[in-house]
């Protein structure tokens, strides 16, 4: 006999001698017969030497492992209660009756029963002189509370804390140590799928079709598996939850603003309305004026008024109160100049689409207004008016007739003149004046908002 066939009769030998025979778990790793020793020396520290009586750990080691998905560790363990081998490696323990293991195995789990009130009576107990037999109400409890810190460790602070009162913390400690091998246990049993159940256990199944249904059949198997993707699932829940608290605020926020957004327009149309009776008054007062200096101010102040107005129309028919194309709107004044005065073919416009601000967009439809009515009264058609971006990203307006312009050298104080000036400066535009030999030419330039 070799030195290694040796050292394997001698581990079976020892196993053999606590348990009464071999089982198929201590035989799992044929190539590595080394590891399965380190896993037989935990197994006698946290198991089979805990200082916890034979059968309540064997007890305990049974209802654990109901709720793992391999079936093994139940069986062989409840094998192991009623006789088939040494409950806990201790010969000296008396076997449990096939009834009882039954009812182990239907007590409920602490999911079905009301925890707090389990965990109350723990903590209000006196600790306990020593650990409790088997089918006692304390035996009970403690399992329960055993259960939920096995089962959901990082949720089981209540759980712990019961069980450190009630059975001190050197038990507990025990406690601990019995439940951490049990879980081992139930992972090597999940990584060796192949672990076949022993002949013993076969008869047991065959003795008992209730018994056999219970340790095969179990709904809570797998339970401790489920327990990690349980929490995944409330998290996933718990995110999704938090994800529609985070819809249902940007709706909210999305309805005040649409609300907003519908009171601006209605106060901009209001606004527009206003301003064409204030315009249409001024029209109606210069038919009682006698002078055409004074009527010529008053059609000024109208047509000012109408180049605000078809801004405010723009701002409560597009859809954004921020912004206004240039294109719609100063196409409307343009005619409104020609309609006022006779000349409504005699305007041409080339306007490039441009979105400016509100702001910028009131102050260049008086411009434009002032520009073009100062052509159409001193000038007369055709007038072209041009808005473009020029190649710095900067507003081009240029207004052009085929006058002379104002006489050179002459300075030029009239109201419409010192209206585009001070609009500009407001702007932060330049303004450039050239007389060419088909006529006048005004140029405006005005820098975009980058973010526009």
């Amino acid at each position: 006999m070799t030195s290694a066939t040796s050292d394997i009769s001698a581990f079976r030998f020892e196993v053999a001698s606590r348990f009464g025979l071999v089982p198929n778990f201590f035989t799992s790793t044929p190539d590595s017969p080394e590891l399965i020793e380190k896993l037989w020396d935990f197994a006698k520290s946290a198991y089979l030497d805990n200082p916890i009586p034979a059968l309540f750990k064997e007890r305990l080691f049974v209802y654990l492992s109901r709720f793992c998905q391999v079936r093994y560790c139940v069986s062989r363990h409840c094998a192991f209660l009623v006789g088939y081998g040494h409950s806990s490696g201790d010969p000296a323990a008396p076997p449990q009756t096939m009834e009882q293991a039954i009812q182990l195995l239907k007590a409920p789990p602490p999911w079905q029963r009301d925890m707090s009130a389990v965990l109350a009576r723990l903590e209000a107990d006196p600790p306990a002189a020593e650990w409790p037999g088997p089918e006692t109400d304390l035996e009970d409890r403690i399992f329960s509370a055993a259960t939920m810190v096995f089962v959901e460790p990082a949720r089981s602070q209540a759980a712990r804390r019961a069980l450190r009162n009630v059975l001190g913390g050197r038990r507990f400690d025990h406690l601990l140590g019995l439940l951490t091998f049990i879980r081992t246990a139930h992972y090597w049993t999940v990584l060796h799928p192949d672990l076949l159940l022993e002949d013993d256990v076969h008869v047991l199944l065959g003795a008992s079709t209730e018994l056999a249904r219970l340790l095969l059949e179990d709904p809570e198997a797998a339970r401790c598996d489920m327990g990690t993707r349980l929490f995944t699932e409330l998290e996933d829940l718990r995110s999704l939850h938090e994800r529609r608290e985070l819809e249902q605020a940007k709706r909210a926020l999305e309805a005040q603003v649409e609300q907003k957004e519908l009171l601006l327009k209605e106060v901009n149309h209001r606004v527009k309305n206003s301003l064409q009776i204030v315009s249409s008054i001024l029209e109606l007062q210069i038919a009682s004026i006698q002078g055409t200096q004074a009527a010529d101010a008053i059609r000024g102040a109208a047509s000012r008024v109408k180049a605000i107005a078809a801004v405010h129309e723009r701002l409560y028919t597009g859809g954004d109160v921020r912004i206004v194309s240039l294109d719609g709107f100063l196409g409307k004044v343009c005619e409104e100049i020609g309609r006022a005065h006779g000349c409504a073919d005699g305007i041409a416009t080339s306007i490039a689409p441009v979105d400016v601000p509100t702001d910028k967009a009131i102050s260049i439809a008086i411009i434009i207004n002032e520009l073009v009515t100062n052509v159409v009264k001193h000038t007369g058609p055709p007038c072209r008016i041009e808005v473009r971006v020029d190649p710095h990203d900067r507003l081009a307006l240029t207004v052009s007739d085929t006058g002379r312009g104002p006489p050179q050298g002459k300075p030029v104080t009239g109201l419409g003149t010192r209206l585009v000036q001070a609009l500009v400066r407001q702007l932060r535009g330049q303004i450039e004046t050239t007389q060419r030999a088909e006529g006048y030419r005004v140029e405006i330039i005005v820098p975009l908002p980058q973010d526009k």
